[in-house]
């Protein structure tokens, strides 16, 4: 699976990629977290070690953080690097540091181990990240701790209220709308959500400290699906005070959670090359750079300067950049939704135009890395089927158009970095796994599966539930069907999965051969075996039915004849 092959390419005219070992702890294991940013890492030339799977955050278990620790000791010695996602190691993982009831001294404590891992090994850089826990209008399936789903909303809205205290001061109306607001949710609720962002208020103040003391090469905290006014939003605001005076070099704090451990290899590798890309970024016509994306609080521009300065690289706009990192924007400033109605491909005059550029700069030679951030959770279908028709597909350095805007935008300013270290066939298949989940599945066929369950089942799948096997079948014959299609890739070289039981993403593996059985060939094959089933046991009925017309009429006709027979008596 996407075999990882030292490359021969050179990267902004300095040395390969050395093959070295990161240690690798993700937040938990779903594929943006895991396998993704594994595979990509391993394409690049790296060795990736990281801990059991069954010991990593799930969708129905808790990540194990003492038992991954003892991974991490046994395995620290490896390492010429070590990624590190912080709520794995604190809390268990992205998840457990929502729902987790862990004291406060046991959270510092692991803390501290942090800290004694780099005095044991200082001379292997640590690039870590966390988050700022996230505070979402509304969660279901789970992620959340059981209460959000039925008062989420509530409870969102009464963190926005304080936040716009905090920060400009509530009118009267809104006084009164606050008060209101507390007293329909229990104080028992209330009392759970604020002492666990307490925690990890506490947790992220130590880790700042931690970066203070040198502890990490780098650290990023995440804002984890956030909004201009929310909790999330005003801790962010109170950490930045906290983290003045360290330098952008040490620390960045910026929008996202999910992109972060695949950044931050990009960044070891920027290091270790020991240059600074230079980043040219263009917009089509539209919101542009003043694009404000759906689930952040912050313009696009912003958050593109700040992961640009997270993997060590530098902004410019004359001459010729490292990479030419082309971001889709709406025509509007706020971005939509992949599902909607409006993402079919259509002639549009301001695509056409930001497609000549993107064409323009491959023909000239320039690496372009593509962040589809139209819509969140999905690619646009008129700028992916432009490329497609352009025959550009894989003439692009990196393609991103997944989950949220900070996300397509920190895997694409690491894939692009990255990918110039990778081979030829490597990097092909970085491409295909990226169509295959963000176009082909996020913007497309996730939305024929949700119909498709909601005509089959009652519960909402989408998020949590038990799969129906039917579904399952049907997403990689679709997959199979669109890498034939669209790709012209073997369609026995790549399955898919839906890795946390529900219908909001996919796992894609691509393959170095063609190992996977054809879906649709599986389907036929069973119809077929259907049918003569029906035929067999229609047949067995007709003969059966036949032979007891002949053996009812046969018996009618010996009835008959009893009773027709004359009787013949001897005369005497």
């Amino acid at each position: 699976m996407l075999a990882g092959v030292l490359a021969t390419a050179v990267l902004w005219g300095s040395s390969t990629a050395q093959a070295e070992t990161i240690l690798y702890v993700p937040q938990d294991n779903r594929p943006v977290s895991l396998s993704y940013t594994v595979d990509t890492a391993r394409g690049a030339g790296y060795t990736v070690i990281t801990p059991p799977e069954h010991l990593i955050s799930g969708s129905n278990y808790h990540g194990e953080a003492d038992q991954i620790w003892s991974w991490v000791d046994e395995n620290a010695a490896r390492a010429d690097i070590m990624v590190l996602s912080t709520d794995t190691l604190i809390y268990g993982g992205l998840v457990d540091s929502r729902k987790h009831d862990l004291a406060l001294p046991t959270l510092l404590n692991r803390t501290k181990s942090i800290e004694l891992l780099h005095k044991k090994y200082p001379r292997v850089p640590i690039y870590a990240f966390g988050t700022v826990m996230r505070s979402p209008r509304a969660s279901g399936g789970g992620v959340e701790p059981s209460y959000y789903d039925s008062y989420g909303p509530t409870i969102f809205r009464i963190a926005a209220l304080q936040d716009k205290l905090d920060s400009e001061g509530l009118s009267e109306e809104e006084q009164k709308d606050l008060f209101s607001l507390q007293a329909t949710v229990p104080v028992e609720f209330l009392q759970d959500w604020f002492n666990r962002r307490q925690k990890n208020m506490a947790v992220n103040r130590a880790l700042i400290d931690a970066t203070r003391s040198g502890v990490f090469k780098y650290f990023a905290l995440g804002h984890d699906d956030t909004s201009s006014l929310s909790q999330s939003a005003m801790e962010s605001r109170y950490l930045q005070q906290y983290s003045k005076g360290l330098s952008k070099q040490q620390y960045g704090s910026f929008p996202g959670a999910d992109q972060l451990g695949l950044l931050l290899m990009a960044r070891a590798y920027v290091d270790k090359q020991g240059t600074s890309p230079s980043f040219e970024v263009i917009y089509p016509l539209g919101g542009g750079g003043e694009t404000l994306p759906h689930y952040e609080d912050q313009t696009i521009d912003k958050t593109i300067a700040e992961h640009i300065e997270a993997v060590g690289g530098t902004m410019t706009v004359n001459g010729r950049p490292d990479i030419l990192l082309a971001v889709n924007t709406p025509l509007g400033k706020v971005t939509g939704e992949s599902e909607a109605f409006e993402n079919f491909p259509m002639i549009s005059k301001s695509t056409n135009a930001f497609l000549d550029q993107v064409e323009t700069a491959v023909n000239e030679g320039v690496p372009v890395s593509l962040a589809d951030i139209a819509y969140s959770n999905g690619s646009d279908n008129t700028l992916v089927y432009g490329l497609y028709k352009r025959g550009l597909l894989y003439k692009l350095d990196a393609y991103n158009g997944w989950n949220t805007a900070s996300n397509t935008v920190g895997y694409a300013i690491a894939q692009g970095v990255l990918g110039k270290a990778m081979s030829s066939q490597a990097h092909q298949d970085m491409l295909t796994q990226q169509y295959l989940d963000n176009w082909a599945y996020q913007a497309n066929i996730r939305k024929d599966i949700y119909r498709m369950q909601d005509s089959i089942r009652t519960d909402n799948v989408r998020y949590t539930g038990t799969l129906n096997e039917k579904l399952q079948e049907y997403l990689v014959e679709r997959i199979q069907d669109f890498a034939d299609k669209y790709l012209g890739v073997d369609p026995r070289r790549v399955s898919a999965r839906f890795p946390w039981g529900r219908l909001f993403e996919t796992d894609i593996s691509v393959y170095d051969e063609p190992v996977v059985p054809l879906q649709k060939e599986i389907r036929l094959a069973r119809e077929a075996a259907e049918r003569e089933r029906i035929a067999r046991e229609k047949a067995e009925q007709e003969a059966k039915a036949k032979a007891e017309a002949a053996a009812k009429a046969a018996q009618n006709g010996e009835a008959a004849g009893v009773s027709q027979a004359v009787p013949v008596t001897k005369e005497q």
